[in-house]
């Protein structure tokens, strides 16, 4: 997580990348351990959506190391974190307190910082 300045995060993943296909390959995540931010949950072009999921969006590296199930249904705690917030507060996912939910997943023992 050295070097990440992302002030969503969600998730801490440290799976070693692993790419199928005709050129596999598996090797360590370079630098450790990274961060995944709220924002890849949020497709661009539709609104009140979740994406926590394989289809979320991630580089083709990232989804080939953060597909794994711990990861998902840490993606899937924060979907639903923010998502109960969003109708709390009457506001749009894009919209929530982003420290408000980093608390709260906290709180509920998610890792958000290395």
């Amino acid at each position: 997580m050295r070097g990440q300045k992302h002030e969503d995060l969600v998730a801490i993943n440290d799976h070693a990348v692993d790419i199928h296909g005709a050129k596999s390959r598996l090797y360590e995540v370079p630098n450790g351990p990274y961060g995944i931010p709220y924002r890849c949950l949020l497709p661009r072009e539709t609104r009140n959506l979740f994406i926590a999921s394989r289809a979320a969006s991630f580089s083709h590296i990232a989804a080939s190391s953060c597909r794994l199930c711990r990861t998902m249904m840490t993606l899937g705690q924060a979907a639903g974190n923010a998502a109960a917030m969003a109708i709390k507060e009457h506001v749009s996912p894009r919209d929530i307190a982003i420290g408000e939910l980093q608390k709260r997943l906290q709180q509920q023992g998610v890792a958000i910082k290395g």
